[in-house]
């Protein structure tokens, strides 16, 4: 791997500060005003994404001039603050407070922000594949690796050996000899857009005002509007399957529009307040769907004789699931669906005698999706079943309570349930993949069935938190938390997780502090992907030959045994650090983290440790003037128990 190093500066140069003050000789009435102007300058080599993602001084290479502006005014009960901050383009934010004798108060921001999205060039896809100068055709005549054209196996199931021939075929293999497609010879990446830039800009208006009118002393009237865009373009990744692991990169247009209108009341009532918001939010995608062509479909097992295993058909059962390829034409994928969301929120606090206090809340959410379902095809399995449906409800409370003045103790608990649509799918199998060699497959008959939604679950957190003042400038605190997440998928289990977490903070002297903390977490039954991969490979697994026969697509997917995850069982988490500060202008802060995961599943393990030590100085030398310095060390180890030796697709 080649590894390019890129460059990153900034300069302000020509910066004008001019301060504008007035006070008024009854103290009532002052005004204030900062403008600065400037230029900045930025150079990066090779990729800026890297050091610039998100921008602080311009969002291209050169140089631009700059201006900030602040404005406060404060007089006879109306307050107003302002600021102005404009880089370039796409580089600025706008806000502006007003508040007249706190009866009237509003905030409004405008702000946009380009973020610089990765492009993945899906190179590393190439590890899978061996070079040409590995498998040729001939020696005259080497074939040229394309998606239709990967390298193939001869192999002959008598004595069982394998010859690699790039391209081969059963027509060209030696006599007893069939061709096969097996493990890294099945993977191919395409970038169909080599040369797109993509990026995203970001342009955010929000407005929240509060009224509070003098006859309701008790009440305050919340409201707020968000209007967020998002456009550019970015990258779209697809994989054809049942021919090679054809992955494909191409430009999609982003166009999005997030609207949220947010109402609301507060009421004070002695020792009880009370809390009520409704949101509504509205998403739509404007740009057009990506399309794209699958690649043709391939049977493993055509040319099975008639009789081998009793198969009158003469093909290989694939358990075919087949329901488009190429001759479909352009198909939509990647498809954002616009969206509606509604959401209720009450809230409740009650102060109660001892330095004690009561919480608790309610949360209503419903998600109608824009994704519709298709006749014939699929269609969701809700209360209106056409359209995706989520509800969402949520029950929390929290009860805190002090002890002296040394001990405080809080209880919190959280029930929460979430429901999402089922989705049932039409199964109508394409019979043959038309390529010219006519691969045929069997038809699955016409079948219904329900692919259960992985998010519907019900969920339920507990937790007590403890906080100690052992003496003078030391606190300990302890936290026990519990949650157990029940997953309306059967398949996918239960997950409960237990959560200890300790922690001291000390200032030792006027200038020392320290402050070290251990959490340790359990995770029975992770979330996980059950019998995701490990087939047990016996000499009748595939009959006579490799990746084919008979019963191929039952053996091979049927019959996998081994549960994958990349989520650990337990963890355990460590933090020390301590800050010397000399004097209120210097401190230096030293940090070392250590974490330990692991998992072990039926037929794997994995593990990772991680060390990061930090080191942070910092120095004030003047009242507007501060420079810091950090130091992070990262160092990463993981390994597992789990060899991939035969399928890469």
């Amino acid at each position: 791997m080649i590894k390019h190093r890129t460059w990153l500066t900034g300069i302000a140069v020509c910066a004008l500060l001019v301060p504008l003050s007035a006070a008024a000789a009854d103290g009532d009435k002052s005004y204030s005003a900062t403008l600065e102007a400037g230029a900045a300058a930025i150079n990066t080599n090779d990729d800026i994404k890297k050091v610039n993602e998100y921008s602080v001084l311009r969002t291209q290479n050169g140089v631009n001039p700059y201006g900030k502006a602040d404005l406060n005014i404060h007089q006879s009960g109306l307050v107003f603050d302002g600021s102005v901050r404009y880089m370039d383009p796409v580089d600025q934010d706008h806000s502006a407070n007003l508040d007249v004798k706190r009866v009237f108060r509003t905030d409004f921001s405008y702000s946009v922000l380009q973020h610089w999205l990765d492009h993945d060039k899906m190179q590393y896809l190439d590890a899978a594949v061996p070079p040409p100068s590995s498998y040729t055709g001939t020696a005259a005549n080497p074939l040229p690796l394309t998606p239709q054209n990967v390298p193939a196996f001869w192999y002959n199931p008598n004595p069982g050996t394998l010859t690699s021939a790039y391209g081969g075929s059963s027509a060209t293999a030696p006599a007893g000899y069939t061709a096969q497609q097996i493990g890294r010879a099945s993977v191919f990446g395409e970038d169909l857009t080599p040369d797109a830039v993509f990026k995203i800009k970001r342009t955010e208006w929000t407005s929240k005002s509060d009224l509070t009118i003098p006859q309701l002393p008790n009440l305050t009237f919340h409201f707020k509007y968000r209007n967020e865009d998002r456009k550019g373009m970015e990258q779209s990744i697809g994989m054809s399957k049942c021919s090679s692991c054809h992955v494909t990169g191409q430009s999609r247009n982003v166009d999005e529009n997030t609207r949220d209108i947010t109402t609301g009341v507060t009421g004070r009532f002695g020792l009880l307040t009370l809390d009520y918001s409704f949101m509504n939010r509205e998403f739509r995608e404007n740009a057009a769907t990506p399309t794209r062509y699958y690649d043709p479909a391939l049977s493993p097992g055509a040319g099975v004789p008639a009789t081998y295993n009793n198969n009158p058909t003469g093909y290989a059962f694939f358990d075919n699931r087949l329901l488009y390829d190429y001759r479909d034409g352009l198909l939509r994928y990647d498809e954002t669906p616009d969206s509606k969301k509604d959401s209720h929120i009450i809230k409740a606090k009650m102060d109660l005698p001892g330095s004690t206090s009561l919480m608790g809340s309610y949360v209503r959410s419903t998600v109608d999706s824009g994704k519709t379902g298709e006749p014939g095809n699929f269609s969701f399995n809700g209360n209106n079943g056409v359209t995706l449906h989520t509800t969402y409800d949520a029950y929390g409370g929290k009860l805190t309570s002090t002890f002296g003045k040394n001990l405080t103790i809080n209880l919190r608990g959280r029930a929460e349930r979430l429901k999402n649509d089922d989705v049932d799918i039409n199964f109508s199998t394409i019979a043959n993949s038309g390529t010219p060699t006519g691969n045929n497959f069997i038809p699955a008959p016409d079948s219904l069935a329900t692919r259960y939604s992985s998010l519907s679950r019900d969920t339920v957190t507990a937790g007590i938190d403890a906080a100690y003042r052992m003496a003078l400038r030391t606190t300990l605190r302890l936290g026990y938390d519990f949650q157990l997440l029940d997953r309306e998928d059967e398949h996918l289990g239960t997950t409960k997780t237990q959560t200890v977490k300790a922690s001291i903070n000390t200032r030792a002297t006027k200038t020392l502090s320290g402050r070290a903390t251990v959490t340790y977490k359990v995770i029975d039954d992770p979330y996980h992907n059950p019998n995701a991969a490990l087939t047990a490979l016996t000499t009748n697994t595939f009959g006579s030959t490799v990746g084919n026969g008979a019963t191929y697509g039952i053996s091979l997917y049927d019959e996998r045994t081994a549960n994958l995850t990349n989520q650990p069982e337990k963890v355990v988490d460590g933090v020390l650090s301590g800050t010397w500060s000399p004097s209120p202008r210097y401190s230096v802060t030293a940090m070392y983290r250590v974490k330990r995961e692991e998992n072990s599943l039926n037929s794997s393990s994995w593990d990772q440790t991680t060390h990061s030590p930090g080191l942070t100085a910092w120095y004030a030398p003047g009242n507007k003037v501060n420079i810091t310095l950090s130091y992070n060390y990262l160092n990463q180890s993981s390994g597992t128990a789990f060899c991939q030796g035969w399928y890469d697709g």
